[in-house]
């Protein structure tokens, strides 16, 4: 499906739903609540009681800003992985104040790991800061264990393309995650 069809049909349904359409947002719901889910999941280390939580919440908010989404800017797939990614954020720091019984950023240096939650936790964390793009590529490579060539192919782009993204992603990654230990 070219693009222009694909801003055409999710601009009428954002259209339907605004006129109150319920219809409308199943179909939303139907083409992206997987991925939405698994975008989320990722990044909270695979914890599914966080999972929920953040899922609902982004949902809930998209109801409410359905009329601020605008197709010709953005699929409504990567809207709501924008406004997940968002949520994920908020939630992380209120994860690690309940946590720790303090804000996050009086964690101390020094600290040890435990104290900062396990490593799939810090992993989330460290992925949720980085572009979605990052983030989807390190995805699809690691946790979907895609080839590069596969990548490439379902993301219409060359081999080389996808080898440099995941290069420029790994480093994000890795000074992501290196600046949570400076954070504290």
């Amino acid at each position: 499906m070219d693009e222009s069809h694909h801003i055409w049909t999710e601009r009428g349904l954002r259209d339907a739903i605004l006129r109150g359409d319920k219809g409308a947002w199943r179909v939303f719901y139907d083409q992206c609540f997987d991925s939405v889910f698994a975008f989320v999941d990722f990044r909270t280390g695979h914890r599914r009681d966080r999972t929920e939580e953040v899922v609902q919440e982004t949902w809930m908010i998209a109801v409410r800003r359905i009329g601020s989404f605008d197709p010709a800017r953005s699929r409504f797939e990567n809207w709501m992985r924008g406004i997940a990614a968002n949520v994920l954020r908020n939630h992380w720091r209120a994860w690690k104040r309940s946590e720790t019984g303090r804000p996050v950023e009086s964690i101390p240096d020094g600290s040890p790991p435990a104290s900062r939650g396990d490593l799939a936790e810090r992993i989330g964390l460290a992925l949720s800061a980085l572009p979605h793009r990052y983030s989807s590529v390190l995805r699809a490579k690691y946790d979907e264990m895609m080839t590069v060539v596969e990548i490439a192919r379902e993301w219409q782009e060359s081999p080389k393309a996808v080898e440099s993204l995941l290069v420029r992603a790994r480093k994000a990654f890795k000074d992501a995650f290196g600046g949570l230990d400076r954070e504290r």
